[in-house]
């Protein structure tokens, strides 16, 4: 049985590096590892990943161990599902049976993929895919793994029980340590690579689900999550990455909820919330951003963020006529106060 990792990066070099670590000193050593690197400036550089390599101690120790690494360059930001979707496709190519999806800021524990694999040996065939506890700010991160309920589209967190006992089944998970067989992929195909960032995992592990080939949950497979507090949606300031979530969500729904106007109406409210609690209304171009999520969600019109909504949020931001003058010998020529279409190198790989 061969397996494989896709590790997704984008901006992130020293924690690419962590990862790295933690996936070589898995119990059960890994058969190859992609790094896709995502649009990353400068990119990954293909000495530093050897670097990590055959040449480590724990090679030393056990020549047995595998250490074959590719470095898979994409020249555009595919945003975290075109990443993935991405290294799935060079695994799925090169013949390995199963396929272990995580971010460049997933630490896993070294028994995780041991822990996910025990419980894949003993479990029922059709198995799609299996995932593992995340672990963030000191916690487990019940929203990593998920109830759908069907008729509405509406998403539970598992409860903290289910992390006590045995892998149990689950409705919708993360890629943060997310296994998937190859044989699931060959029937529900890959992650939609037009959601470009956010609710790709979710649509994937309900397609898996449609297809008879469910996921569980093996709560001792576990995966520190090294997301940065400022990564949170709430945190702000409202744009792309708040835009991909509601116009996906929306999206999400109204393909698998059997009455979406209900999911729908939720995630418009939702939105609103989100653009309230993230300084929406103090950022130029937000509730815009805010429309057109909701307009493209229920339209299904998918993709990278929209270039005329990133053009709107950098525009600069003039001071009052009255006060230019002073502003100005002050301070120099007036700033942007919008920052960048795509979020700070803490959102994650291929984030926006």
């Amino acid at each position: 049985m061969l397996v494989a990792a896709a590790l997704v990066t984008h901006n992130r070099p020293q924690l690419l590096l962590q990862a790295l670590a933690a996936l070589r000193a898995q119990t059960r050593p890994l058969d190859a590892i992609y790094v896709v690197d995502n649009a990353s400036e400068p990119p990954c550089a293909p000495a530093a990943i050897g670097a990590i390599g055959a040449s480590g101690a724990a090679a030393a120790s056990d020549p047995g161990r595998r250490h074959d690494v590719t470095l898979v360059r994409s020249d555009t930001n595919l945003g975290g599902a075109g990443g993935f979707a991405l290294g799935m496709t060079r695994a799925f190519a090169d013949g390995h049976d199963w396929i272990w999806l995580l971010d460049d800021d997933a630490m896993a524990r070294p028994d995780a993929l041991a822990q996910l694999l025990d419980t894949a040996a003993g479990a029922d065939p059709a198995i799609g895919a299996l995932c593992g506890t995340v672990h963030e700010f000191g916690d487990i991160a019940l929203r990593h793994r998920r109830r759908y309920h069907l008729p509405t589209g509406i998403e539970r967190p598992l409860p903290r029980a289910a992390y006590e006992g045995a892998p149990c089944r689950v409705d919708t998970a993360s890629f943060v340590g997310f296994l998937v067989a190859a044989s699931a992929i060959a029937e529900a195909g890959m992650p939609e690579r037009d959601f470009f960032l956010g609710y790709d995992d979710t649509e994937y592990t309900l397609r898996l689900g449609r297809a008879g080939r469910p996921v569980w949950l093996v709560p001792g497979s576990v995966i520190e999550h090294l997301r940065g507090r400022r990564a949170r949606l709430r945190a702000g300031p409202f744009g792309p990455k708040h835009y991909f979530t509601i116009r996906n969500r929306i999206a999400v729904a109204r393909a698998y909820a059997t009455l979406p106007v209900v999911p729908t109406v939720v995630t418009l409210l939702f939105g609103l919330a989100l653009w309230a609690v993230s300084g929406g209304r103090l950022r130029r171009g937000a509730f815009s951003t805010l429309l057109h999520a909701i307009g493209d969600g229920i339209h299904g019109r998918l993709g990278p963020f929209p270039e005329t909504l990133a053009q709107l949020q950098t525009r600069p931001v003039a001071p009052p006529q009255h006060s230019r003058s002073r502003a100005a010998s002050a301070t120099g020529p007036p700033q942007s106060t919008a920052g960048p279409p795509h979020g700070s190198a803490d959102t994650g790989p291929g984030r926006a």
